[in-house]
């Protein structure tokens, strides 16, 4: 059985500086994320199954095969739920063997299979009475889409399993697009963004070119004139992908879209691909990013705002966008070794990918603001936005799942791949990019290996020891990234110890003989965080954040008062506390608050007589962990709070 289960193999990308060690040569001990990725195996993956088979999600396929009859149930792009579920269930085999698991991928398989056209096509929605509209439109119907989500599965079980059941379905299915698509055949390529990645990635894995030439041949065919799309910022289509700068348009499409850059750079070589897809970067996350990691500033469109344009309250931050950053962070990385994509990624991962998830991994958000109410606005009663979900009377609540259910696998498949995003590897070096506790094998590529144990309660708490149980002979360099909020991190080794750059990786080049201990320490101050001065909506406020966690208050711990009427001030005297039995282990930050008047008889507006708030006395405030809102009594929260100096 092969268990590398990798993302990203890189092992023959040319041009790629920092190489992911594959999650088979990575165990996660028991902790943070330990903990997290076993409840969706033994619960997340199995309940979504559930909600595949009562959806139709399943059945379609049965249809499509003419096994079953009846109508096609769900939206035409349901079968990429299933893609997902598939991968994410393959990378769950490779941690944890399941007789039951194994079972419920081979039924998948076997229909996947059944549906499958003779010329390699599969789509259950373009099937029966429909398989004469097959790719009438391929910007709003996703069939490529879709056929990208299959391929992505069938490279993860094969490295997982190293069966070739679903491989051997998706070479046709991707065989069956080279031959549709391209400068004799059709020209457009898909209106959502997936495709292209998914062949990069099938051509690392079969070492056919032909798939990598039909990745880059899709990014091509953006910004056309006449456009093969719609021309326009949504699809991403106004310009060639080379010309584009602004992270503009749908959010999920451009992370991406832009990854796919990223990725076909790494194997071509092509500079202006990868500046361009840093350029969208510099765009998406110096100036259209939320603290959280969180992308998307509009509902309409599920789309980018213009720079600084960052509601709380309306922000979408759809949970697909934040694992679609962290997809295209991890391949920037991958492509230059800069820290600051390590950073961001951390920063998503911690905050706006896994707030979209319950702790028990059976409820899930498909948006993800910064500010909620008790009840949803006037003019969200009744709308239904593309997410298929209609607001409760209890505001915004977690969802068992969604009619357009792209967010509860997406998440499941980045959780359970995260052992190969954590350490990486370059000439004589290996890179530990993220803190989890375990053991890593590194096969160094120019000869030897390293392994490390690495001891840490990461992120709740900043030491970090990494222990040296078998290394070369030679000298070998270690890079520790230090997080940019970690100000006075220091490393010691053998009784030297330095300050270490936040924001950067730490460089120990030695000999190391066996047993010898790095300890890493990134101090966990909590601290208090400020916005540009453009983001309107942040004015006079801050951000509670302790390590890489974003915090947020709740009505939950605040019921004798309402979470407006909240302020920060230099007295408020905020400090963590372990509270290992709320919500499955947390460390909030505990302190006080003052509490501005709410009930002024003056009317709705009034003289204005100074900057100063009314304030009726002070409170205890309770913060928690962003991640974990909306897991209690529902109610309102918010990240960002009023701060009064004095």
């Amino acid at each position: 059985m092969r268990t590398s289960a990798a993302v990203l193999d890189l092992s023959n990308s040319p041009y790629a500086v920092v190489r992911p060690v594959p999650p088979g040569r990575v165990e996660v001990a028991e902790g943070f994320w330990h903990h997290r990725m076993r409840v969706m195996c033994t619960h997340g993956l199995h309940r979504q199954f559930e909600q595949c088979e009562v959806t139709g999600r399943l059945r379609n396929f049965e249809r499509a095969a003419g096994r079953l009859d009846g109508e096609f149930e769900g939206r035409y792009y349901n079968d990429s739920d299933v893609y997902k579920w598939l991968e994410a269930a393959s990378y769950a085999l490779a941690r944890t063997p399941s007789a039951d698991l194994e079972a419920r991928v081979s039924s998948v398989i076997e229909a996947i299979r059944a549906a499958q056209r003779p010329d390699g096509y599969i789509n259950s929605y373009f099937s029966g009475p429909r398989a004469s509209w097959r790719y009438r439109n391929p910007r709003d119907e996703h069939e490529l889409y879709c056929m990208g989500h299959l391929i992505q599965a069938g490279v993860a079980h094969r490295r997982s399993t190293g069966s070739d059941r679903l491989f051997d379905i998706v070479v046709r299915a991707a065989d069956h697009i080279c031959a549709t698509f391209g400068p004799e055949g059709r020209q457009e390529p898909d209106g959502h963004p997936g495709i292209e990645m998914a062949l990069v990635e099938l051509a690392r894995e079969t070492g056919s070119p032909a798939y990598l030439r039909q990745a880059v041949f899709f990014l091509d065919q953006r910004g056309a004139d006449p456009p093969h799309l719609s021309g326009l910022h949504y699809h991403q289509d106004h310009a060639p992908v080379r010309e584009q700068h602004d992270a503009d348009g749908h959010s999920v499409r451009l992370t991406y879209l832009a990854a796919a850059m990223a990725d076909a750079a790494m194997d071509t070589g092509e500079v202006e691909l990868l500046q361009a897809s840093i350029r969208l970067w510099e765009s998406a996350y110096e100036r259209r990013a939320y603290v959280t990691g969180g992308l998307g500033s509009r509902y309409q469109g599920e789309a980018f705002g213009a720079d600084f344009e960052l509601p709380n309250d309306r922000a979408y931050a759809e949970t697909c966008a934040a694992v679609g950053g962290i997809f295209w962070n991890a391949r920037l990385l991958a492509a230059t070794g800069d820290a600051r994509y390590a950073d961001w990624l951390e920063t998503a991962l911690y905050n706006g990918a896994l707030a979209g998830v319950s702790p028990d991994a059976g409820a899930y958000f498909y948006a993800n603001p910064l500010a909620a109410d008790p009840q949803p606005t006037p003019d969200d009663q009744g709308g239904v936005h593309s997410s298929g979900a209609q607001p409760t009377v209890g505001g915004h609540t977690r969802q068992p799942w969604y009619d357009t259910a792209c967010c509860p696998p997406n998440i499941a498949r980045l959780l359970l791949s995260l052992p190969g995003y954590a350490y990486g590897l370059s000439a004589g070096a290996l890179w530990v990019h993220q803190y989890l506790p375990g053991r890593v094998e590194a096969v160094l590529p120019d000869g030897g290996s390293i392994t490390l144990r690495i001891a840490t309660c990461y992120p709740w708490d900043g030491d970090v020891d990494l222990v040296v149980e078998d290394a070369p002979q030679g000298p070998v360099e270690l890079r520790l990234r230090i997080p940019s909020w970690a100000e006075g991190a220091s490393l010691e080794v053998d009784g030297s110890c330095e300050a270490l750059k936040p924001g950067t990786y730490a460089a120990i080049r030695r000999v190391f003989s066996t047993g010898t201990t790095v300890c890493l320490r990134l101090p966990m101050d909590v601290r208090l965080i400020a916005s540009h001065p453009r983001v309107q909506a942040n004015t006079g406020r801050v951000a509670i954040a302790r390590g890489p966690l974003i915090y947020c208050i709740e009505a939950a711990d605040h019921p004798e008062s309402t979470v407006d009427a909240l302020l920060l001030g230099p007295a408020s005297d905020l400090q963590a506390r372990d509270e290992p039995d709320l919500l499955g282990g947390l460390t909030t930050i505990r302190g006080t608050a003052g509490v501005a008047m709410q009930n002024r008889s003056d009317g709705l507006y009034s003289r204005f007589e100074g900057g100063r708030p009314r304030l009726t006395g002070s409170t205890p405030l309770t913060a928690i962990p962003y991640f974990a809102w909306a897991n209690r009594t529902p109610g309102a929260m918010r990240v960002w709070i009023p701060y009064v100096d004095g």
